[in-house]
């Protein structure tokens, strides 16, 4: 599989034998295994629209947090992206972020309330690799209707008893960015450790952040290989939401937000071909949103939303078989409770639910010769809705050594927000997804993605929207050109056409939703391993096709240029200087650009070094 292009770290699909390699492949790695049914298998053994994105990918970006990757990402687009950590939603597809399941080493990040996690508030230093799923996933994980983002973090540096890395950037409005990180391994013992602080004045009103992230694991060795883990994550940010004059009047908002996640995961091999896994987590999360509010006729609203919610969570799982035949069964069970109330009120809470979820699953792997398909079922019993079932049935085809041929169908769902209640209703998807992912054409990978969603009770992310019932589909397409010159193209197209499939009218990007028709990705890398030098030029376009008093605007792509310069590239310990230029031509590319402008031209540099 080739080192994906940067623009989406998409991992492609090519035998072992692959005799591309002899074209210029030389530098590609093996195919990268993918838990997309909840236990490693390898990209050419899955059915679904998968993109994977490594450490790697994330150093040449010189991201800071999730959203700066996700906009790279062909089929996935921000409403906004302003300043680092800023609040901003995303669609899959068209298919909106509260639909799209997002986790942390098995830890759901999303919350209760609206059903949204929030990727500016997660950092990538401890990531080591996402694994992005476009489009229903329940089988495997549940309420993941839209899709699942898969973050799986960093493990201890398996050869050295102390390894680490420190980097600090600075930028335009004094944005700036110090990290740090230790690993080791001694014995049975490793460690993973990070910490780091991002901070800016902001690059619009009222988007000025602070936000502190801690993150540790252990890890031991037990006899006959297996392990135990124990991870632990703080973190704290103060981040500006929007603010300025909107058609109803004066807005600020600002939020504080604590996260604490930790999880104690044991996995033990019982065979050959036999292992168990069981993960336990504890989360908690309070949210304030604080809003300062004065409308035409100068009446002032102060509010200070307080969101709360925790969950206890146990899964257990037998995975049995090799990645040709092999079958994975198990169960999950979650207690949980959320809360919301505004503090400067004297009125009760907004809701106060505790509730407890379990739910049974099985997905399995069988090969005969070239062709491998893939079934998959999944029971929940939800406490808040009743009970679902989802299942899935995929399959895949060896058309030839580079050629790969993709289908699978399925049901899915996503539990409804809370702020809805009392009109909690659960919203249903059934999709079939066909692609094909090749390296036939000399110098050239290519891959393509058909899709078609029928959505039931499809819930807006403004509580004042009813649900709506949905057909969307498109088509995906991605390339990826070999070096030449020591330069490479890459590039991805998304088409969606997305109506009301009661009424036949072609649903449009407003307050409430956005279904871009055509969205554009493009990306030329640069690497000159020998110079230790490394660059990348991405362009983002989109096509909000909004209601006609929308303040939605696309004008033009917006361009990114990262660059990185390894000073001794022969030298472990030679400092690594690194340069951003955001926003390069000042384009406009917003769902709303009354509040939530995009950050316009700005600027970054700084150094990491690794020991």
């Amino acid at each position: 599989m080739l080192l994906a292009f940067l623009l989406s770290g998409i991992e492609p699909v090519f035998a072992e034998d692959d005799p591309l390699e002899t074209l210029g492949f030389t530098d590609r790695p093996k195919e990268l295994p993918v838990t997309t049914s909840r236990s490693p298998r390898p990209s050419s053994r899955i059915a679904e629209n998968v993109t994977v994105i490594t450490a790697d990918d994330i150093v040449r970006l010189n991201a800071h947090t999730l959203s700066d990757v996700l906009q790279t990402v062909p089929g996935i687009q921000l409403d906004y992206l302003r300043t680092p950590s800023s609040f901003t939603y995303f669609n899959i597809q068209g298919a909106l972020n509260t639909t799209v399941l997002v986790l942390i080493d098995g830890i759901r990040q999303n919350d209760f309330d609206q059903n949204m996690a929030l990727p500016g508030l997660i950092p990538v230093q401890e990531i080591e690799r996402i694994e992005i799923i476009k489009g229903a996933a329940s089988a495997s994980w549940g309420s993941a209707l839209g899709g699942v983002i898969n973050i799986i973090t960093k493990s201890p540096n398996p050869e050295r008893p102390v390894a680490g890395m420190v980097s600090g950037s600075i930028g335009s409005k004094f944005t700036a960015d110090t990290r740090a990180e230790l690993s080791g391994t001694k014995e049975r013992f490793g460690y993973y450790l990070t910490a780091s602080n991002l901070r800016s004045d902001g690059f619009a009103t009222n988007t000025a952040t602070n936000m502190n992230n801690l993150y540790g694991k252990l890890m031991y060795t037990l006899p006959g290989n297996g392990t135990v883990t124990f991870g632990l994550s703080q973190l704290n940010a103060k981040p500006g939401v929007d603010g300025g004059v909107y058609s109803d009047g004066f807005y600020h908002d600002n939020n504080e937000f604590s996260r604490t996640n930790s999880f104690l995961k044991l996995y033990q091999p019982l065979g050959a071909n036999l292992s168990l896994d069981i993960d336990g987590f504890i989360t908690r999360r309070d949210e304030h949103a604080k809003r300062h509010y004065v409308d035409l006729d100068g009446v002032v609203y102060d509010n200070d939303w307080n969101l709360r919610d925790a969950t206890r969570n146990t899964n257990a799982r037998i995975t049995w078989g090799d990645s040709e035949h092999q079958l994975v069964t198990g169960a999950e069970f979650v207690h949980a409770n959320a809360s919301v109330k505004d503090l400067t009120g004297s009125s009760p809470f907004s809701y106060d639910r505790n509730w407890d979820r379990w739910a049974l699953y099985g997905n399995g792997t069988y090969t005969i010769d070239k062709l491998t398909v893939l079934p998959g079922i999944r029971f929940d019993r939800t406490g808040l809705v009743g009970d679902n079932m989802s299942y899935t049935l995929g399959a895949t085809y060896q058309l030839t050594d580079n050629t790969t041929l993709r289908t699978y169908a399925a049901q899915g769902f996503s539990l409804p927000n809370l702020n809805t209640a009392p009109n909690l209703q659960i919203q249903k998807i059934k999709t079939i997804q066909c692609g094909i992912e090749s390296g036939a054409v000399p110098y050239l990978w290519l891959k393509g993605t058909y899709f078609y969603n029928v959505l039931r009770d499809s819930q807006s992310s403004q509580i004042s929207q009813a649900p709506t019932n949905q057909n969307r589909q498109g088509f995906e397409v991605e390339f990826w050109t070999i070096p030449l010159f020591d330069f490479s193209l890459a590039g991805g197209y998304t088409y969606l056409y997305a109506k009301n499939s009661d009424t036949g009218a072609q649903l449009q990007s407003d307050i409430g939703q956005a279904v871009p028709p055509h969205i554009v990705k493009l990306a030329l890398n640069y690497s000159k391993t020998e110079l230790g030098l490394r660059g990348t030029l991405t362009g983002n376009y989109v096509r909000w096709n909004a209601v006609a008093d929308s303040s939605a605007r696309d004008n033009g792509m917006i361009w990114d240029l990262h660059l990185n310069w390894k000073v001794k590239p022969q030298s472990d310990l030679s400092p690594e200087l690194f340069f951003s230029g955001h926003n390069l031509f000042n384009g406009i590319q917003t769902a709303e650009s009354t509040l939530n402008i995009n950050a316009p031209r700005w600027f970054e540099g700084g150094v990491r070094v690794n020991f």
